[in-house]
Order: structure tokens, then C-alpha cells, then sequence
């Protein structure tokens, strides 16, 4: 239940290297706090990813607005044009009405986390969780120390604290429950290295999108 994982929080960023899943996370976020919220209250996803223009939250624009979430995009999302553009609706989210809980997601390299940075002190204000999205089988980042060195890098780029960590490791459709164990000892050395808890490994299953392997409760996809 991705709403449980975020209570209070005004503002939650989604980063985490490009494949990662953290699009799908952003995604899925944004649909079950709208589904928990209480009537009048909004959700907004704001889509900051300029790195990967192949998958991203804009292209996911239809379901969230059937759902009654407000999408904010960069100009020429979705067109054959990909320069980035800030939209001045992303300012719309730092106030209180009407849209109270913001999903951010925003691409993880230097150049996206820059972008998060121009808009650090209003989300300071705001309070905010920025969960870093691991997945153990993406050849950048699946040693522990080069995880570690990037979620370092968006920090500082984004002038915010990583604050949790989603372990979203996965090789897609054929993932076993043993792909997702071996993935625990990574995510923890991280969470380790970074003192910040991890909210969530996930799992994908054809019945109620749940699987509990030991302990963990699986839930995101």
C-alpha cells in the first residue's frame, strides 16, 4: 500500500538511476494516494525526468487523469520534440490548495537532480520524502559502492536528502523469488551506507500485486 509509506509528506521525489522502475514507482504512487485521499483533497505527479525521454511519467498523462490527477509536464512531452522546459505549473504545487500531496519523479543523473535543485528551498518547506529507487540488475549501479556514489551525486546536485530507499530490483517478467532475495543484502549495505531506511522491496505477482517473501511485504508494481 504505496499511500502508507508516505504519511504526512507533502512533496515525495522518485530518483534513482535511468531503468531502474522509479517511473513506474512515480506512477503508481501518485494513483493510490489519490485513491486514499479524502474528497476535495488533490494529487499532482510532476515529471522532471529530462534524462530518458523513452519511458517517463508524461507518458502515463491518460490514466492519471481518468484517475483525476493533475499532470505536470515538460513542454513537447509526448511530441517529437524533446527540449527540456520547466512548466510554471510546477510552482502550483508549493501552495496549499488544491493539490495537497505532489509526486515528483525526476531523473537521476547530474543533470536531473540540478533541476530538482532550483526548487529545494520551497520543497524544504513544504516537507518532503525522496526515495531513491534501487534495482540490483542494472549494470550501473549494481555494485553497492556505485549506488552509493550516485545517490551522493543527486543529493548534492539536488541540494535534498535522500530520506528512504525502495528496492525495486528486478529483471522484469521472468524475475524469480530468488532474483528479489539476492537483492536484499545490496539494498541493505545501501541503506546502510546512506542511514536511511528502506520503505519497500517489490514484487511483481498476477494475483493482487502481492508476495510476502520472509518478512518483507511486497507492493509496488
Amino acid at each position: 500500500m504505496l499511500e502508507k509509506l508516505f504519511i504526512d509528506k507533502k512533496i515525495i521525489i522518485i530518483c534513482g538511476h535511468y531503468g531502474c522502475g522509479k517511473t513506474n514507482i512515480a506512477v503508481n504512487s501518485a494513483l493510490s494516494l489519490k485513491q486514499t485521499s479524502e474528497p476535495g483533497a488533490g494529487v499532482a505527479l510532476v515529471d522532471l525526468d529530462f534524462v530518458n525521454p523513452f519511458f517517463r511519467s508524461a507518458d502515463s498523462m491518460e490514466i492519471l487523469h481518468r484517475a483525476g490527477i493533475k499532470c505536470i509536464v515538460p513542454q513537447f512531452a509526448n511530441t517529437n520534440i524533446d527540449a527540456p522546459s520547466i512548466p510554471q505549473e510546477i510552482y502550483s504545487i508549493f501552495n496549499d490548495e488544491p493539490y495537497m500531496r505532489t509526486v515528483i519523479d525526476v531523473g537521476g543523473d547530474d543533470a536531473g537532480a540540478v533541476v530538482l535543485g532550483m526548487f529545494a528551498d520551497k520543497i524544504k518547506a513544504c516537507g518532503y520524502e525522496m526515495v531513491y529507487v534501487l534495482n540490483f540488475y542494472r549494470p550501473l549501479i549494481c555494485e553497492v559502492s556505485s549506488a552509493v556514489k550516485l545517490a551522493r551525486e543527486i543529493m548534492n546536485k539536488s541540494k535534498l536528502n535522500i530520506t528512504s530507499l525502495i528496492n525495486n530490483s528486478n529483471i522484469g517478467e521472468i524475475t524469480t523469488e530468488n532474483d528479489i532475495k539476492a537483492s536484499f543484502a545490496y539494498a541493505q549495505s545501501i541503506a546502510d551506507e546512506l542511514k536511511v531506511p528502506i520503505l519497500a522491496n517489490t514484487a511483481f505477482t498476477d494475483a493482487e500485486n502481492t508476495v510476502r517473501i520472509n518478512n518483507y511485504t511486497k507492493k509496488i508494481f
